[in-house]
């Protein structure tokens, strides 16, 4: 079988770690594979939920409040994701939803612990994950309603009270991308697809054949297909600095998350809803993980786009006979992506039929 992924990031190469794993001869059509997820804090939570609801009641407020502190800004408005997100707002998934929902975290945590039993060449570490919240209380009780029943506790970070996160784990999301990009041994064609369709690619005016094409592109999912995912843009900076205890978010005031590597500190932030080129709020970014962490010297920037869908579930499904999509993780395209991955493989190679994440839910009244 010849597989064509459109889409070189995390949940593309996991789709192309596992066709390649199958025999399949795969090829990567990305500008620069890897380099949009590596932007990423490497922050995985396989039993929670509550980031990516962004469409339950209070969400909206509480965007509101990023944009207030100038943690967020917006510079896109795509009518048909609000239009979209109207008609699924304060709308619960079914419960087979949530189950498969748990089975991907299951999942991917297993896949995870078993890479890093091969060779932890990617700093993967399971530890708690601290947030530095204004009202604990409030988080504490929102965490109670979180429909993946995660486990957590009030504790102590840095001096302040905090949600401490028992179920999480982290990696080094550049080392672990240049980890799958060899590991997927796939032909890589650096460009981006112009349009896609049952069996092909279009790029530079010309078609690219497979037995199976997979979308995988984030947020290009809604020019390639018309799906509704926008793109909340978020900075990355690998810093030398001194490392915290462990690694934790500051939601209260800066919105910066820091992760402490082998190697380096990973310094995150920001979800604006904006696909400019217009980088200039990554300077907040480094301001905030300076006010964290002291003096820092900055190693590099990434800057990627987490492909939202307007309920923050993902989209996976055939499109075609021969067109897989796998989109939409949101902020937790790194703690679902070898679940996904192996979604889209499985869907490709007729091993799997339909999943609960169908883009119809967006379009039809549940």
């Amino acid at each position: 079988m010849r597989a064509v992924i459109v889409g070189g990031g995390v949940v593309g190469l996991f789709t192309a770690y596992y066709l390649s794993r199958e025999g399949a001869s795969v090829t990567i059509i990305d500008p620069n594979p890897g380099e949009r997820s590596r932007a990423a804090a490497g922050i995985l939570e396989f039993t929670r939920f509550k980031i990516n609801r962004i469409n339950v009641v209070g969400y909206p407020t509480s965007y509101l409040k990023m944009l207030a502190r100038g943690n967020a800004r917006i510079r896109r408005f795509d009518l048909k994701w609000l239009a979209a997100y109207i008609r699924v707002y304060a709308r619960e998934a079914p419960k087979e939803v949530w189950e498969s929902v748990k089975e991907m975290g299951r999942f991917s945590w297993a896949e995870y612990r078993r890479l890093a039993e091969e060779k932890n060449d990617f700093d993967y570490a399971e530890e708690p994950l601290y947030e530095l919240v204004e009202d604990v209380e409030a988080e504490a009780e929102e965490l109670r309603r979180d429909p993946l029943q995660p486990k957590f506790e009030i504790a102590e970070f840095a001096g302040r009270r905090a949600i401490a996160y028992l179920e999480a784990a982290k990696l080094s999301t550049d080392l672990a991308t240049a980890r799958l990009i060899s590991e997927a041994r796939a032909e890589v064609v650096k460009a981006s697809a112009e349009a896609v369709g049952d069996g092909y690619a279009v790029v530079g005016g010309k078609r690219i054949e497979g037995d199976v094409v997979v979308v995988a592109a984030g947020v290009g999912a809604a020019d390639l297909l018309g799906l509704p995912v926008a793109p909340f843009k978020g900075y990355g900076f690998r810093l030398r600095a001194k490392a915290p205890r462990g690694m934790f978010i500051d939601l209260a005031d800066t919105g910066v998350a820091v992760v402490p590597l082998s190697q380096w500190v990973k310094a995150t932030g920001r979800f604006d809803l904006d696909s400019s080129r217009d980088d200039s709020p990554a300077a907040r970014v480094l301001a905030g993980a300076e006010k964290l962490l002291g003096s820092a010297e900055v190693i590099d920037l990434a800057v990627g786009y987490r492909p939202c869908t307007p309920d923050g579930l993902p989209i996976v499904e055939k499109a075609g006979e021969r067109l897989v999509v796998a989109t939409g993780a949101c902020r937790l395209g790194w703690t679902f992506g070898p679940a996904l991955g192996r979604y889209a493989a499985d869907l490709a190679l007729g091993k799997r039929g339909e999943t609960p994440f169908k883009s119809s839910r967006f379009y039809v009244v549940l």
